[in-house]
């Protein structure tokens, strides 16, 4: 259910700033021509919904640099119309809920299709926090088809998963926990013929919460920190993830016996007290959550902690800050190495504060070089939306992301 306040904004706020931006192109299309793109959503997940944001809060900057206005609408206010309209826009962005029903979901992106039909792109902007294609019909709905993070091997889109994802298929194998009356009791299937369709996007290192924390951080020193592991990941039993989670404490056992101060709390705290913890802490494991990528990640390396995890060699993914031994530091999904792991590099600070520093640098560069621009000016080549045969590929000196 859309606020009042929320509606104001589809009603008058996104119109006129769509309006002022169309206008303003007129200065800018010697260069490249203007590329006028919809962004058709249903603005019910807010965790989804922030793969917007970036291209939103940062529009002059994509028109100053690819030529692009974005049309921010609710897709149900754009279905109502009805008409077809090939005219409007370049290519549609579209997103809705992964809760929605498969009927639901299927039947708004079809009458989309035909509203908006070719030579308009249809891309679909998957928002969900895992890497697997909830719905695989609508890949070939879709003009392209586009993650956050991408399994590394494709053919890993042919498989179906118990449950959602190749996340919940590892739970029912490793547990008791069935999917089978879930919501969501399997993922969706993609013919090989199609998988071409699925792209890398960018992830959540993107969201406002992020950028804001690169922005007014700076990484801990070596003398703030009293605490040589610390993992705040707490969850219930009845929560699938727990199987994730749970194995964590044990982990970390025998370092407690060894001496060492182990942190993993397991009543709230505020978001300052939070990260007061994790700046305070030389390691921070981050387990899996409904995704393989969460928001601790990126925290951790800001902070100024090394980051463990869960081996992610089998997805790819931008900003990329899980490069093996170099910005991150792999365990094992069942932690059975954690303990080994965590003093390996505790006894060692050149190697641990080196690959701290490599973390932050790489995310650092992401951020101030705005590799984000040719993020989405790669989803546009993908599905030839835009020719950008007058830009130069690089991005102007002033960085929104950069600290001010």
């Amino acid at each position: 259910m859309t606020s009042l306040k929320e509606n104001a904004k589809y009603k008058v706020q996104y119109p006129l700033r769509y309006a002022t931006d169309v206008l303003r192109s007129s200065f800018t299309s010697k260069r490249f021509g203007t590329c006028r793109i919809l962004i058709a959503s249903d603005n019910l997940m807010m965790t989804s919904e922030v793969q917007f944001k970036p291209l939103l809060e940062n529009r002059r900057r994509l028109l100053d640099e690819l030529g692009v206005v974005f049309d921010h609408k609710l897709i149900d206010d754009v279905l109502a119309s009805g008409k077809p309209n090939g005219s409007a826009y370049d290519a549609v962005l579209a997103k809705v809920s992964f809760l929605i029903p498969q009927a639901e979901a299927l039947n708004k992106i079809t009458r989309l299709r035909r509203q908006f039909p070719h030579p308009v792109k249809l891309i679909y902007f998957d928002g969900d926090d895992d890497s697997c294609v909830q719905w695989g019909e609508l890949v070939e709905i879709a003009d392209l088809y586009v993650k956050k993070h991408v399994f590394a091997d494709t053919s890993w889109y042919g498989r179906t998963f118990h449950g959602k994802s190749n996340l919940t298929d590892y739970v029912s194998r490793i547990s008791d926990h069935s999917f089978a009356g879930n919501v969501i009791p399997h993922s969706g299937n993609v013919p090989e013929d199609l998988r071409h369709k699925i792209v890398l996007g960018y992830n959540i290192g993107m969201d406002d919460k992020i950028t804001s924390l690169f922005r007014d951080t700076r990484p801990s020193t070596s003398a703030e920190k009293t605490v040589d592991v610390m993992c705040r990941a707490a969850c219930k039993p009845d929560n699938w993830i727990y199987h994730f989670r749970n194995p964590i404490g044990s982990g970390l056992e025998p370092l407690k016996t060894a001496g060492y101060n182990i942190l993993v709390p397991n009543q709230k705290v505020d978001q300052q007290g939070y990260y007061q913890e994790m700046r305070s802490a030389r390691i921070c494991v981050s387990p899996f959550g409904f995704g393989e990528i969460c928001w601790r990640d990126f925290e951790t390396v800001l902070m100024g902690s090394l980051l463990v995890k869960p081996d992610m060699s089998h997805i790819r993914t931008e900003p990329d800050i899980f490069v093996p031994f170099e910005t991150y530091v792999p365990v094992r999904w069942d932690f059975s190495d954690l303990a080994e792991v965590c003093e390996r590099y505790l006894k060692d600070d050149d190697a641990r504060n080196a690959i701290i520093a490599r973390a932050y640098k790489r995310l650092s560069d992401y951020y101030t070089r705005f590799d984000f621009i040719k993020s989405f000016q790669n989803i546009l080549t993908k599905a030839a939306v835009h020719p950008f045969e007058h830009s130069t590929g690089e991005v102007a000196d002033a960085v929104p992301c950069a600290r001010s």
